[in-house]
């Protein structure tokens, strides 16, 4: 490449990078088109789904297209642990799929206004029929590496009417954040690499997201929470888990 010259390059990165989305986008949309015809084939299409999300996940971020990489990790949320697939979430995955396919062609990425209305567009899957609850535009991100944590509070969140996020790595949480700020943030208070108390101080410090209302999920008494902003809610881990994530949506005026 000692004669390329830098729009070259661009122009061959974004080309590169154009082939590889194309190639894990046709990877899913051939292994649903299988599941269309023979719905025993469940198992090995989502383990497809989940490989090639995955790797859509880290190319977004590596060839400079955030949008992408939020999007793939909001797909990977969505598949979580689905074990079947049925014709409305063969639909979904299909448009995860679409929206990563048109992101891919964009020249320029979209702002932070258009970030969050194409991220707020994209398929949620509720565990219950949807018309047992209201349906609100209120994102939470709940950031847990515990999955039995993960899975009981985005259940009392789902059945808010709430758009759930589970991101279990708190670093990646902070990316995901500013790129896309949620209404609310459950942090787990224990996590390796970041704890939840410096997770909120952290996103509390920055002016895109210092207005997102926090909450600390922890099995810890109030003399082990020094350092939680005032203005945090507390979730504890036992009998009044349920009772305390309820008072913090009451308290931040979000249901």
């Amino acid at each position: 490449m000692g004669g390329m010259d830098i729009d070259d390059l661009v122009e061959q990165l974004q080309s590169e990078f154009q082939d590889y989305i194309h190639d894990r986008l046709e990877a899913i949309y051939t292994s649903l088109e299988t599941v269309k015809k023979d719905d025993k084939a469940s198992t090995e299409v989502l383990r497809i789904c989940r490989r090639e999300v995955h790797s859509l996940k880290g190319a977004g971020s590596t060839f400079g297209y955030p949008i992408v990489t939020l999007i793939a990790q909001r797909m990977e949320t969505y598949l979580g642990d689905l074990k079947d697939l049925d014709r409305k979430l063969i639909a979904d995955i299909q448009t995860f799929a679409d929206r990563i396919a048109e992101m891919a062609e964009l020249t320029e990425q979209p702002d932070l206004v258009a970030t969050n209305q194409i991220i707020r567009r994209l398929p949620t899957r509720f565990e219950f029929d949807i018309t047992d609850v209201d349906v609100r535009d209120v994102e939470v991100m709940l950031v847990t590496p515990n999955k039995l944590v993960a899975r009981r509070a985005a259940r009392e969140l789902a059945a808010c009417g709430f758009r759930v996020n589970i991101v279990s790595d708190p670093i990646e949480a902070v990316s995901i954040a500013v790129r896309m700020p949620p209404d609310m943030v459950i942090a787990s208070a224990v996590m390796d690499g970041l704890g939840g108390i410096d997770l909120i101080r952290g996103l509390r410090a920055m002016s895109v997201t210092e207005n997102v209302k926090m909450a600390l999920m922890t099995s810890m008494d109030a003399a082990q929470l020094r350092g939680v902003p005032d203005d945090a809610a507390i979730v504890h881990l036992g009998p009044t888990f349920q009772d305390d994530i309820a008072a913090a949506i009451t308290r931040f005026n979000l249901g």
